[in-house]
């Protein structure tokens, strides 16, 4: 098979490398899972040092949070029991505020969100605002931010606790921080950034210059949502688009959380990216294998394969011996190469052979078709002499019929003789010769003129005889019953036309009128051309087809070309001659 036509999964290097990545499946998914074991370890140690490093850079924020909750939870019996109207409420606020660095205001409101205590004296209305009716609808300890505080009117971060009256609420005290002083220790430790944020998502501290920006925060995931009293790493996109790595912790469970945030390439974190290459290994290995597989197989099978497919080829070709065999060749290849050149010289050898004994085939049948041919000729040239000796016009009629039909078998001869192809012989220059030496045997004075129209077409002797039979039959039988009209001249036509699916058409043709072409003695005969016909084309198994009219009679006998037909099948073919010869006309 020509290599255009091999597809490509049949090649022998393809199969190996598809059975090959079977047999490696295995190994590469335990390569993988071995490989996705050792990131996933490394993941929970990268995450416990980042939450670690988060909580580190968020102690002093922890510290003055706890103090400020702690505070507050114990400034509310004390207002409590002295009562939010007294002033010794105030007074003592004001001493407590004073008496730590970085406290900057205290107060208590009420329930209907009525501020009178606080460390500065002032009296609010805080009914109103929106956190606060929050608050008194669900009381709980917060802590936010303020950018302008009630009390300081500076930015501070404020712890709000309730005080209860036994179980009923008796109102909220608040200890507020100056925002500067409960920044991150954590300001540019490896790149890193850290952010403090409440509860409801509110961000109350950042390392970072702004505190407000956004832009480092996760994409798609608000504050809120990260609100959990576990640790939580994970890796995301930024909402300035950058890839980050967030690590979350609580500071204050249910309160306050601590967010980490890292670049890649600050986390120190050395499975990142890691995933992504896990099956970057197995493949790396599947390919090596599959490269050094196909190397060996190309150097040990396939290149010799290669040469014997071109050595088979130019022997195919042009019958070139094949190269002997190389030492580096593996035994069965060898074994292979070495029956095909015996096998090459068995195939030359014999060929040699039967192209002698076809060259000697050749020239026994030429001679053959040669001596018959001069045989016919010899025949005719006899019947030439008797003719001159025989006065009877009937008789010289019957001889020079006779010897047209001599002529025709040498005509077939001498093409046969003449051509390559000694098997078989183009009908259309056959049955152009035949017509001619009929022409030239009929009278000079018959004025007809003779129309040919031969396609080429390929016959054995077995068809090819009588349709040369059958065209001197019937060229003769049109020449004879040619007539004319006053006036006009006589014609034949005589036709070989290939037809589809290997059939072919003889027709002969001629003019009929009132006035014959030849004398009367010649347009005699005993029906012995008429017999022949059906003879001929019983021999050809051919359909016989008659078209007679005032001005033309028509022949037509349409058969199927065949090929070479034996011995045995020849004796089951009707005779030439028949044997109603002798029927009439």
């Amino acid at each position: 098979m020509p290599n255009s036509k091999i597809r490509f999964r049949r090649r022998l290097g393809v199969r190996l490398m598809l059975f090959l990545s079977l047999a490696l499946i295995p190994v590469g998914l335990l390569a993988v899972l071995q490989t996705q074991e050792v990131v996933n370890r490394i993941n929970v140690q990268s995450e416990r040092q980042l939450a670690d490093r988060t909580r580190s850079a968020a102690r002093a924020m922890r510290e003055g949070l706890l103090w400020a909750v702690g505070a507050a939870n114990g400034l509310g019996p004390f207002v409590l029991a002295v009562g939010d109207d007294n002033p010794e409420c105030a007074k003592r606020l004001t001493e407590f505020v004073h008496s730590r660095d970085g406290v900057v205001a205290a107060g208590a409101i009420r329930p209907d969100g009525q501020m009178r205590c606080a460390s500065n004296g002032a009296v609010a209305d805080l009914a109103d605002n929106a956190d606060m009716q929050d608050l008194m609808a669900h009381p709980r300890t917060v802590v936010n931010y303020s950018p302008s505080g009630l009390v300081s009117h500076q930015p501070v971060i404020a712890a709000t606790v309730p005080y209860y009256d036994s179980e009923r609420l008796a109102g909220f005290v608040f200890v507020s921080q100056a925002h500067d002083g409960l920044q991150s220790d954590g300001d540019g430790i490896n790149g890193a950034t850290f952010k403090t944020f409440n509860t409801d998502g509110d961000i109350l501290s950042s390392s970072d210059e702004d505190s407000s920006a956004t832009a480092l925060l996760p994409q798609g995931v608000a504050l809120s949502e990260l609100a959990s009293n576990r640790e939580i790493t994970f890796t995301g996109v930024s909402r300035g688009g950058d890839t980050r790595i967030y690590s979350v912790i609580p500071i204050i469970n249910g309160t306050v959380y601590a967010m980490g945030i890292w670049s890649p390439q600050s986390s120190g974190n050395r499975a990142f990216g890691l995933a992504a290459s896990v099956p970057l290994f197995p493949i790396l290995m599947w390919l090596t294998s599959l490269i050094v597989a196909y190397a060996a197989v190309d150097r040990l099978a396939l290149r010799h394969i290669r040469r014997l497919r071109v050595d088979m080829r130019r022997f195919a070709a042009n019958r070139s011996l094949p190269h002997e065999a190389t030492p580096d060749m593996a035994a069965e290849i060898y074994d292979i190469n070495d029956a095909f050149r015996v096998m090459t010289e068995t195939v030359i050898r014999d060929e040699a052979d039967l192209e002698r004994l076809v060259h000697d085939k050749n020239v026994l049948l030429k001679e053959v078709h040669h001596r018959v041919k001069n045989n016919l000729q010899l025949i005719s040239s006899m019947m030439n002499m008797q003719m001159r000796k025989v006065h009877a016009p009937e008789a010289k009629n019957a001889l020079k019929r006779l010897q047209s039909r001599v002529l025709s078998l040498a005509t077939i001869h001498r093409t046969l003789y003449n051509t390559e192809n000694l098997g078989s012989v183009d009908a259309g220059p056959l049955l152009e010769q035949v017509v001619n030496n009929l022409a030239a045997l009929a009278s000079a004075d018959t004025r007809v003129r003779i129309e040919t129209e031969f396609d080429s077409i390929r016959l054995y002797p077995d068809q090819a005889v009588p349709v040369s039979l059958l065209t001197t039959e019937a060229v003769t039988n049109a020449l004879k019953h040619t007539g004319i009209s006053q006036g006009e001249s006589g014609w034949v036509r005589i036709s070989l036309i290939e037809e589809d699916h290997g059939w072919a058409r003889l027709t002969a043709a001629n003019s009929k009128g009132p006035v014959p072409l030849m004398d009367a003695e010649s347009r005699t005969g005993s029906g012995l051309g008429t017999s022949l016909i059906r003879a001929f084309a019983g021999q050809l198994d051919a359909v016989i087809e008659i078209d007679d009219t005032p001005e033309s009679y028509r022949l037509s006998c349409r058969f199927k070309v065949l090929g070479f037909v034996d011995g045995e099948a020849e004796d089951d073919r009707p005779p030439l001659v028949p044997e109603d010869a002798d029927a009439p006309m």
